[in-house]
């Protein structure tokens, strides 16, 4: 099933190729017209070399916005092929149209009198056809302006999605960065959990030390206090042999 992207190159792909069809058919019957037909054809064939280059910008850009390389190399290969045939219709117009201006000096070097006077019998008849071709014309010129305008909205949205695939991937790249924050804040939190933790830890080991000294200290006091002070030394005592000798001797 083809897709909508799919579905416009195809298009002008058809409408390029048929384009090319019509001005190649009309390039092969002017050699056999001669004086304002030979001339009205020459202008037809030109606005359609017009119109031409109109979809072959648009059958450029639809190629633009294949995604799949494979296939937008091919459907390039086709655009290049259409592109040579019409370079060479091109190079075919402008030799006749050199052939035509040759043809119409010629003709004005042979006096102005014989035209004037093959010209007095189809006069009213050419003038018919002179409204209608212009009036052909004004229709054709308005296709190719909307064909224009379809073009360059084309260039316009592509550039659009340009864009937005350019913003798309700096949102990426800011996410990553945000995502890479959100890491080493959870790295940061986790280790000042674990230095709360260790300070915890220690703090309650001086407050146990702390309490261990206070008990020591109270439990002398208490001792102390209990027995209404320190023992006093009586050094006379005869209850210490030793010290009794010392002094005696």
């Amino acid at each position: 099933m083809l897709t909508s992207v799919q579905t416009d190159i195809q298009y002008w792909d058809d409408q390029l190729t048929e384009e090319l069809e019509n001005i190649q058919a009309s390039m092969d019957r002017i050699p056999d017209l001669k004086g304002m037909d030979k001339a009205s054809a020459l202008d037809k064939c030109q606005k359609q070399l017009r119109s031409a280059k109109g979809s072959k910008r648009s059958f450029k850009m639809e190629i633009r916005l294949i995604q799949d390389v494979g296939m937008r190399k091919e459907y390039e290969a086709r655009l290049q092929r259409l592109d040579q045939q019409l370079r060479t219709l091109q190079q075919d117009y402008k030799a006749l149209e050199t052939e035509n201006e040759r043809g119409q000096l010629f003709v004005q070097s042979n006096g102005n009198d014989n035209v004037e006077e093959s010209m007095d019998g189809v006069k009213a008849g050419d003038n018919m056809l002179k409204e209608a071709s212009a009036l052909q014309d004004k229709t054709q010129d308005s296709l190719a302006n909307t064909k224009q305008l379809i073009a360059q909205s084309k260039e316009v949205g592509v550039s659009t999605l340009e864009e937005l695939e350019r913003q798309r991937n700096v949102i990426g790249s800011i996410n990553n960065e945000v995502d890479r924050i959100d890491d080493n804040l959870a790295r940061a939190e986790k280790l000042i959990k674990q230095f709360g933790k260790r300070m915890a830890t220690d703090t309650l080991i001086h407050c146990f030390a702390v309490v261990n000294c206070l008990l020591l200290v109270g439990v002398v006091l208490y001792a102390v206090l209990k027995k209404g002070g320190l023992p006093k030394v009586n050094d006379t005592s005869p209850d210490d042999p030793i010290r009794f000798m010392l002094r005696k001797g």
